[in-house]
C-alpha cells in the first residue's frame, strides 16, 4: 500500500507494533485496562472533543467497517456534519479519518498530528504511569479532534479489537451497534463466541440501547445476558428484506450486508430519539451513492476485491459470489496472515475455485504463500512473492467466464487496488 501523508503518518505509525499492528506498542509497559484509560487523557488532555458530539460505536466481527459507513451515510442525509473513523486504511492512512466521506487531507493530518505531539508530551509529563499510546489511540484521539474542527455533530465510531479494552471505549456512545460475531483474534479474545461476544459487549451502556444484529445462537445468548446485567435495552434486527434494500438503494452486495444496513437504520432510528437534529434522516435512496471500497469491490469486468479474512467473512464472501456470478468457478488470489484461521478462510472458498494464486500478505504479519498452497488441495495452486505477479497469472488463466477474486486481507485488497491503477477513495459519498 502507498501513503503519501508524509511524516504524519511515520510519527502515527511509531506507536505500532510492527508484528501486532496498530493496536499495540511494545514501549506502552502497561496492561489492556489503559488502553482505555490512556485515551480518556489523551481526549481530555487535548480538550474532550468527543464530548461535543453524539457518538455511535460499532464492533462485531465482520461487517463494522459497512455498518458505520451506512450509519455516517444515513445520519448525512440531515445535512449535518458526520465524523466517520473506519480501520483499517487500504491505500493510505487519511483513509481512517472522514468527515462526510472526505478523508482528512494530507495537510490537515499533519497539522492534526503536530498538535497531537504536544498532548502526548503532555501526558507523558502528568502521568507517566500511563506508558505510551498506540498508534489506534492516536488516530481516535486525532480523528475526534478533527471532528469537532469541522464542526461535527455525530461521529460514527469502528471499534478496534475487542470492545471492552478498545480505545474508542473511552468515549461515551448514545448508541452502540454489535455486527456479526464469528471466530477472530482467538489469541486476545477466546476460542469461545461467548467468549468474543462478552469482550464486544463491553461498548453497552446501562440505560443506552445497543443494536444487536443476526448473530449464532451462543453469541446472542451472551449478549443478551450482558446487556440483562447491565440494564442495556436491545434492539436486535433482522436483515432488511430485498425490497426494503432496493428502496434504501443498497449497493453492497450479498445478505449480510442487508443486515449491516438494517442494524444501521437503527442506530440512526435511536440517535434521532435523543438528538432532534437527526430527526429528519433520509431513506428513500440515501445509500445509492456510497461506496465502500474492497468489500465486494467489482473494480473491472469479473475482477472482486474482497477482504474476507476470517471464517464468517470468507463463507459470506462465497455466498455473494454464487448469487453475483451463478455457475461460474473463481480464480482466487489469497494473501493471509498468520494470527488468522487460514483453513478456515481456505476451506469456505475451495467448492467455487478453479485455481488458487497464493501470495504474502505484506509486512510482518504475512503469512507464507507455500502454506496457503498446501490448504488448497484438490485446485491448481501456486506461491508467489509479488501480488501484481499473482494477479497477472490468475487473469491470464482466466477463462471468459471465470470471475478473478482478491482475498484474504484488507492489506492485499489495497495493494492489488494500487496493482490495478485504482486511485485512493477520497470520498464515499
Amino acid at each position: 500500500m502507498s501513503d503519501r501523508a508524509g511524516s504524519a503518518t511515520d510519527w502515527l505509525l511509531s506507536f505500532s507494533d510492527p508484528v501486532r499492528g496498530v493496536g499495540w506498542n511494545p514501549a506502552s509497559g502497561t496492561g489492556l485496562e489503559w488502553n482505555v484509560r490512556r485515551t480518556r487523557l489523551l481526549l481530555d488532555i487535548a480538550g474532550a472533543h468527543d464530548r461535543t458530539m453524539s457518538i455511535v460505536l460499532v464492533a462485531g466481527t465482520k461487517g463494522k467497517g459497512s455498518t458505520a459507513a451506512m450509519t455516517a451515510r444515513l445520519l448525512a442525509t440531515t445535512g449535518r456534519h458526520i465524523g466517520l473513523s473506519t480501520k483499517p486504511h487500504l491505500q493510505e492512512f487519511r483513509e481512517r479519518i472522514r468527515v462526510d466521506g472526505v478523508a482528512i487531507s494530507s495537510h490537515e493530518l499533519e497539522r492534526r498530528a503536530a498538535q497531537l505531539r504536544e498532548v502526548v508530551d503532555a501526558l507523558t509529563r502528568r502521568v507517566p504511569e500511563a506508558g505510551n499510546p498506540t498508534t489506534f489511540e492516536l488516530a481516535t484521539v486525532l480523528a475526534l479532534g478533527h471532528y469537532a474542527g469541522e464542526g461535527c455533530d455525530a461521529a460514527v465510531l469502528e471499534v478496534g479489537l475487542g470492545g471492552r479494552y478498545d480505545a474508542t471505549n473511552a468515549t461515551d456512545p448514545l448508541v452502540s451497534v454489535i455486527t456479526a460475531i464469528s471466530h477472530d483474534h482467538t489469541r486476545e479474545l477466546g476460542s469461545r463466541l461467548s467468549q468474543i461476544a462478552r469482550e464486544k459487549a463491553g461498548i453497552m451502556r446501562p440505560g443506552r440501547v445497543a443494536v444487536v444484529a443476526p448473530q449464532p445462537d451462543e453469541a446472542r445468548r451472551t449478549l443478551r445476558g450482558v446487556a440483562a446485567s447491565l440494564g442495556t435495552p436491545l434492539r436486535e434486527v433482522r436483515a432488511l428484506a430485498t425490497r426494503a434494500a432496493d428502496e434504501l438503494g443498497l449497493p453492497l452486495k450479498g445478505e449480510h450486508q442487508r443486515a449491516n444496513a438494517s442494524a444501521a437504520l437503527a442506530a440512526v432510528d435511536i440517535l434521532a430519539q435523543h438528538d432532534d437534529a437527526f430527526a429528519g434522516v433520509r431513506r428513500d435512496g440515501s445509500l445509492r451513492d456510497l461506496g465502500w471500497p474492497g468489500r465486494f469491490e467489482v473494480s473491472a469486468p469479473n475482477v472482486v476485491l474482497d477482504g474476507a479474512h476470517n471464517d464468517g467473512s470468507a463463507e459470506a464472501l462465497a455466498a455473494t459470489l454464487r448469487r453475483e456470478f451463478p455457475r461460474r468457478k473463481v480464480r482466487f488470489v489469497i494473501g493471509l496472515m498468520r494470527d488468522k484461521d487460514a483453513r478456515a478462510v481456505v476451506r469456505a472458498l475451495l467448492p467455487l475455485a478453479r485455481s488458487v494464486d497464493a501470495v504474502r500478505a505484506p509486512g510482518p504479519r504475512g503469512l507464507e504463500p507455500e502454506a496457503i498452497v498446501r490448504l488448497a488441495r484438490g485446485v491448481p495452486a501456486r506461491a508467489h512473492e509479488e501480488l501484481a505477479a499473482a494477479i497477472a497469472a490468475a487473469r491470464a488463466d482466466a477463462g471468459e467466464r471465470d470471475v478473478v477474486c482478491v482475498t484474504g486481507s484488507l492489506s492485499v485488497v489495497g495493494q492489488a487496488r494500487d496493482a490495478l491503477g485504482l486511485g485512493v477513495a477520497e470520498r464515499l459519498w
